[in-house]
């Protein structure tokens, strides 16, 4: 596994990211990385439930040659292509998503659409904060 660098890159164009809120943003391309927790969160709080995201491989159009996997803002690997909605993705799954510009927009817009089923999770106290904070602990 390649070493992590101080600063995260952009996965597009290679440009120095910079903290932006809950994110951290490309300057050059507008694009944005986010840890994965912290991307439920955000989608949890729009949409005022818990939320189960929806990662579906992502296959190349037909007849559209392959993309070259992007690399992971940390880690440099190959992330992998994904789909979330209708939302193509790149994902590190140890360290976050990868949104071009106005992606992470569109996923915060269709955020009622990733709702958990409530019955799947009745008593279940894992999810949201607290679910993380009880995690951190080995709850």
């Amino acid at each position: 596994m390649a070493e992590s660098q101080s600063t995260p890159s952009c996965p597009s164009c290679r440009a120095a990211l910079h903290q932006a809120g809950f994110t951290e943003r490309c300057n050059r391309c507008d694009g944005a990385w986010i840890h994965e927790d912290v991307l439920v969160g955000l989608v949890q709080e729009k949409a005022s439930a818990i939320v189960e995201l929806p990662w579906h491989p992502r296959e190349p159009a037909a007849g559209a040659a392959p993309e070259a996997p992007r690399p992971c803002a940390v880690c440099q690997q190959p992330m992998q292509p994904v789909s979330l909605g209708e939302v193509a993705l790149d994902r590190c799954t140890a360290h976050g998503v990868w949104f071009d510009a106005r992606e992470l927009a569109s996923v915060l817009r269709h955020a009622r659409e990733f709702k958990a089923d409530p019955a799947q999770h009745e008593g279940d106290h894992r999810h949201g904060l607290l679910g993380r904070i009880a995690r951190l602990f080995g709850g």
